[in-house]
């Protein structure tokens, strides 16, 4: 059926449009995905997790650098909240809109790599992705790395074109941004390395007079952030380090396959298998200056995943630590299209693959929007943690009230920070966290450790079993109360052991101690 002229003026519009100013078009179809993004985080009635709550905490003050993060998301949440409250949507609302300029960053490097078409796609996988999804509708350090990670590459290609001294500040200013975000954004540094030695022209641009002042540059734009770290004994960086937790090395290769289903969580299942499999095609192609593309984009997408697959094999790694490979891996991915997959007709396949994490991001909006249609199908496991969470800071401070409390003591720093920012407008007692060692491992019990007259009469909330024999050493009197279950979901509670406490001095932490009294209570 033919659509008549009236039904088809829309396409018409775009056509024209996108043949007269392809980004201009591009842009108007990234704002109206990330308003639709907006919108969702707006409508959700989920509360704010205690990482998001740590963040927000961080926004209070504005620093260059802060316990365990760097601060760029401290930045972005001090910027929404100022302008819109302290509500949960106003915390989360730069997400979408971050995405979407790096979308847009896609586009443009796509575009100027190759063509619009490509920039289009580039910018269509990367917003789809479904690590992308669920990033745009939470506040985390992936939702100000990611973006300015794709800003990082789409400007080093820029200055790899034109090595004035312009384009390396650009391109450094924005490492040392990405930086800022997340220091995963240090495989732009070896990327950078890795594409000056395979592509002729990038190795021309970094010898430049210019090159040095990439490095410069982004060191200018880091430096206040490792100011800071000297400053207060470098923590967001041991806390990195800790965070590999190399010392607790378990070598397993089996690890891998836990990796690899990880990674297609991340970029969605059929994009990851062609995405690796594109790799083996890139031997004995004739198109060489479109092969040097690809190998550069390649170089900003192999470190982050070598990296974290061989950090999954011997210890542990989240799924989302080798998302920095992603920004690149859209681009490189598109280019497939009509090239590497084009003799092999498996653009039908991207295609799908697209569809896909487009339906699981469809999904994932209904589920953000409408929980009770997780609950329904069984699929809540996985909001647990940002669910219940004023209900339980209402229940802990009525508890508190009835036993005319000096404080509340929580042994888990998630909770600490949720019912920090919970009970920001409640008038509740003091919020401490109990240290399980001589010195803070965490910003929670940095900020909320135990002061004179605290311990008068301390209610504690217990969610970590396994420390109950420490923290009943460090009291001089501690009374059972039970236990204080806040239901999730039908069938599911957060549940607290509670003491009555007072009289606290901490039992020096010796291995003996440690042996003694790290073991299941019940």
């Amino acid at each position: 059926m033919k659509c008549s002229g009236e039904d088809a003026w829309p396409m018409n519009m775009i056509s024209n449009l996108w043949r007269r100013s392809p980004p201009i078009c591009a842009a108007l179809a990234i704002a109206l995905f990330v308003a639709l993004r907006m919108a969702i985080v707006i409508a959700s009635p989920l509360e704010i997790g205690p990482d998001e709550a740590q963040y927000w905490r961080w926004a209070q003050t504005l620093d260059f650098g802060y316990y365990s993060k760097p601060p760029l998301v401290a930045w972005v949440i001090w910027l929404t909240t100022s302008l819109f409250g302290d509500a949960s949507w106003a915390i989360r609302l730069a997400s979408p809109l971050l995405h979407g300029i790096g979308a847009f960053f896609l586009f443009l490097l796509g575009k100027r790599m190759f063509d619009a078409r490509i920039g289009a796609w580039s910018a269509a996988i990367y917003l789809v992705m479904p690590g992308i999804w669920l990033s745009s509708t939470i506040i985390s350090t992936d939702a100000v790395l990611l973006p300015t990670y794709a800003i990082a590459v789409c400007l080093l290609w820029r200055f790899r074109d034109s090595a004035t001294l312009l384009n390396a500040c650009l391109a450094g200013g924005a490492i040392g941004l990405a930086m800022l975000g997340k220091y995963a954004a240090l495989y732009l540094y070896p990327g950078a390395v890795l594409a000056a030695f395979i592509d002729r022209d990038m190795r021309k641009a970094m010898l430049s007079p210019a090159g040095a002042m990439v490095f410069v540059a982004s060191l200018v734009v880091l430096g206040p952030n490792l100011a800071w770290n000297a400053a207060n004994n470098f923590a967001t960086v041991s806390h990195t380090a800790d965070n590999a937790n190399l010392a607790a090395a378990d070598f397993n290769p089996l690890h891998i396959i836990t990796y690899v289903q990880d990674q297609a969580a991340v970029f969605g299942p059929i994009t990851l298998i062609l995405l690796l499999a594109g790799l083996g095609f890139l031997a004995g192609r004739k198109d060489k200056p479109t092969t040097t593309r690809e190998l550069w984009l390649i170089c900003f997408i192999v470190p982050a995943l070598v990296v974290i697959m061989v950090q999954e094999i011997v210890s542990r790694a989240h799924a989302n630590w080798a998302a920095a490979a992603y920004p690149a891996a859209a681009v490189l991915l598109a280019s497939w299209i009509d090239r590497a997959f084009g003799k092999l007709k498996v653009r039908p396949v991207l295609i799908t693959g697209v569809a896909i994490n487009t339906l699981i991001g469809a999904v994932f909006a209904i589920v953000w929007v409408s929980p009770w249609v997780a609950d329904a199908t069984g699929a809540s496991a996985g909001m647990k943690g940002i669910r219940g969470w004023g209900e339980t800071t209402r229940q802990l401070i009525a508890r508190a009230d009835e036993l005319h409390a000096t404080a509340i003591l929580v042994d888990d720093r998630e909770t600490w920070h949720a019912l920090d920012y919970h009970g920001r407008n409640l008038a509740m007692p003091p919020i401490r966290a109990w240290p399980a060692g001589p010195t803070p491992h965490s910003h929670a019990e940095e900020a909320g450790h135990i002061r004179p007259g605290d311990d008068v009469r301390m209610l504690i909330a217990s969610t970590n079993e396994a420390m109950r024999p420490m923290i009943r050493a460090d009291f001089a009197k501690i009374e059972e109360l039970g236990y204080l279950e806040i239901p999730l979901t039908a069938k599911r509670n957060r549940r607290f052991k509670l003491y009555l406490a007072s009289t606290y001095h901490q039992v020096p932490r010796t291995p003996e101690f440690l042996a003694t009294h790290m073991v299941i209570e019940d």
